[in-house]
């Protein structure tokens, strides 16, 4: 297929089911003819129903590895606060807005600064190390499950599973709840197309405060009591500030994890000749496969900012109050920046120079403990199971968010010989 500048409307959900989910020839064509190039509104395709008074929007595509960067980094001209992170004008729905800038990824410097160094300390070096023993047997376990087993759905049955457990224990979530916690987690995640979205996401803040009332005279080795009995600088965390953090946690602690690791599997699939090369050299070669996944097949496909000023970048105007896309997935097979980009290679030398994790002050927080999670599982998974493959097509998500999968069926043995 022939692309040309505007022949995919990048907040259409209906375009991304046209051209089969991830755009990257696209964005290829984006990069070389338009790197700043603005989407219109779209007209069709659009899932987000419950946002009150919704209005689309049009926005600056940034397809090039420095332009994005660029955003990212330079927080006075390419706010976060302002008109949120996602591609939709949110100055049309107050509500919506606010509940963005509440949170991390919503904020600007100084808050944002302030706000990560109250959060910081669940995540730390020494933090995400102490875990490791504790998420390799969770790993073990749920690869042990699935090695008793012919053939399951990945994604969501196996994927999804080490990630959660995890985060249901760094909150505290109890046994009874967590199915509870996991549908709400993932029906928020999916804006694009529930149509229960709003009732999910304050039923997962009301399960969420319920955790913070619970633990806040009873104290626990939890990351949420810890931040709720800890301090930074003399300074607490509200009640409120907790439970937005576990919050926007519930998504990109999970979502992006069950992703990777689904894309991870996928990939070695459709490249037999990058799966020998791993398992000749597991142990070794595991840590930059992980980061070339990540950078082939980031699990977040953009986010916004929104122009502060009157700017020019490559010569295109953009005005003050306009929106920014930062393309991840394009900027990670930046022709400039990664050689023969379209290739898939685990012993590329530069694989981890990827922007899947973002950069700048808003660089993911938990991106440490995501690299470890899948280091153990998938360490497990290509010892236990090395003769994993895909026993059917996956299933896009179809996002214009998410570079996700709805579901993908594996099998765990070797197909039997005919003949």
């Amino acid at each position: 297929m022939t692309l040309h500048p505007g022949d995919i409307n990048l907040a259409s959900n209906n375009d991304m089911k046209r051209v089969g989910g991830a755009p990257y020839e696209y964005f290829a064509t984006l990069r070389r003819e338009a790197p700043v190039f603005w989407n219109p509104p779209p007209i069709d395709g659009l899932a987000l129903r419950d946002l009150e008074n919704y209005e689309p929007c049009g926005f600056w595509v940034l397809s090039k590895f420095d332009d994005v960067a660029l955003a990212s980094k330079d927080t006075e001209r390419f706010s976060a606060w302002e008109n949120g992170i996602l591609w939709i004008d949110l100055k049309q729905s107050p509500m919506a807005l606010e509940s963005q800038r509440s949170g991390l990824m919503g904020m600007d410097p100084p808050q944002h600064a302030q706000y990560r160094r109250l959060v910081q300390p669940g995540f730390t070096p020494r933090s995400v190390a102490a875990m490791e023993p504790h998420i390799r047997e969770e790993a073990a376990k749920v690869i042990g499950e699935l090695a008793q087993r012919d053939s399951a759905e990945f994604v969501f049955d196996v994927a999804a599973e080490l990630p959660m457990v995890l985060l249901c224990e760094m909150m505290g979530v109890p046994e009874e709840r967590r199915t509870e916690y996991l549908e709400l987690g993932n029906g928020t995640a999916t804006v694009e197309f529930n149509e229960n979205f709003v009732e999910d996401q304050i039923n997962l803040f009301l399960l969420l405060d319920d955790l913070v009332k619970s633990q806040k005279d009873a104290p626990s080795d939890t990351l949420l009591s810890k931040y709720l009995h800890g301090e930074v600088d003399g300074r607490k965390l509200t009640e409120p500030e907790i439970t937005q953090f576990f919050q926007v946690l519930s998504i990109a602690g999970h979502e992006t994890t069950r992703n990777t690791t689904a894309h991870f599997v996928r990939l070695m699939d459709e490249h037999p000749d990058q799966k020998a090369l791993l398992l000749e050299d597991l142990e070794g070669r595991l840590p930059n496969a992980i980061e070339e996944v990540l950078r082939f097949s980031p699990p977040v496909m953009q986010f916004c900012r929104t122009a502060t000023e009157d700017l020019t970048l490559r010569g295109v105007d953009i005005a003050a109050g306009d929106k920014i896309y930062m393309s991840y997935i394009s900027a990670n097979r930046d022709e400039d920046v990664f050689e023969d980009p379209d290739r898939f290679d685990i012993l590329r030398d530069n694989a981890d120079k990827h922007l899947a994790f973002g950069t700048g002050a808003h660089f993911c927080l938990g991106a440490s403990l995501a690299r470890l999670q899948l280091r153990c599982v998938l360490h497990e998974l290509y010892t236990q199971i090395p003769e994993i493959s895909l026993a059917g097509a996956p299933t896009p998500m179809y996002s214009v968010w998410f570079n996700a999968l709805d579901a993908m069926p594996v099998r765990t043995c070797p197909v039997a010989a005919h003949g």
